[in-house]
């Protein structure tokens, strides 16, 4: 018999790049209080002759997360969201890769020529368009919107012990 689990939500966690393409800098969305993954579905009614109603076919997701970040300096979300709301960031400055890593989706397995075994954690990259909509200095939350792009690149991440993670493309190990 298999146990089930409960997928809470420090189980999916959010990042983007502080960084760059070549050097990236990982930065969990930590002091948000919502994490809803929107799939945004797009939809097609095709009324086909054979039948009396029409159809509905699906064409596509565009996945998007808005998030509203509490306001505390010095905290590493907060910082990067800030400064895209103080500079007005556009276009491509605008964008940052955007990782989605799934802790209950993982595997365990020890690297060829290594003593200890790795914990493997399924990932989800997006380039991603990052909107700031408002920055509530009342209710000290700045509020954005993720807007994933494209196809998204999966792979998965390992997390070392000083939390710094690395994403690699490409499927998981097999598991021990």
């Amino acid at each position: 018999m298999s146990a089930t689990t409960l997928i809470k939500k420090h189980m999916i966690r959010p990042f983007l790049n502080g960084g760059t393409s070549a050097e990236p800098r990982w930065i969990q969305i930590k002091k948000a209080t919502e994490n809803t993954i929107n799939m945004n579905p797009s939809t097609e009614d095709r009324d086909y002759i054979s039948d009396e109603q029409p159809t509905t076919e699906l064409i596509a997701y565009k996945l998007g997360v808005s998030y509203g970040v509490t306001t505390y300096k010095g905290e590493p979300d907060f910082e990067l969201f800030y400064d895209l709301y103080k500079n007005r960031y556009t276009g491509s400055d605008a964008q940052k890769d955007f990782l989605l890593v799934y802790l209950f989706d993982s595997v365990e397995a020890t690297p060829e020529g290594e003593d200890e075994p790795v914990k493997y954690y399924f990932a989800q990259k997006w380039n991603s368009t990052i909107v700031v909509n408002d920055f509530n200095t009342v209710g000290t939350v700045i509020d954005v919107d993720v807007n994933a792009n494209g196809t998204p690149t999966e792979g998965y991440v390992t997390i070392a012990a000083n939390g710094e993670i690395t994403f690699t493309e490409g499927e998981m190990p097999a598991g021990d």
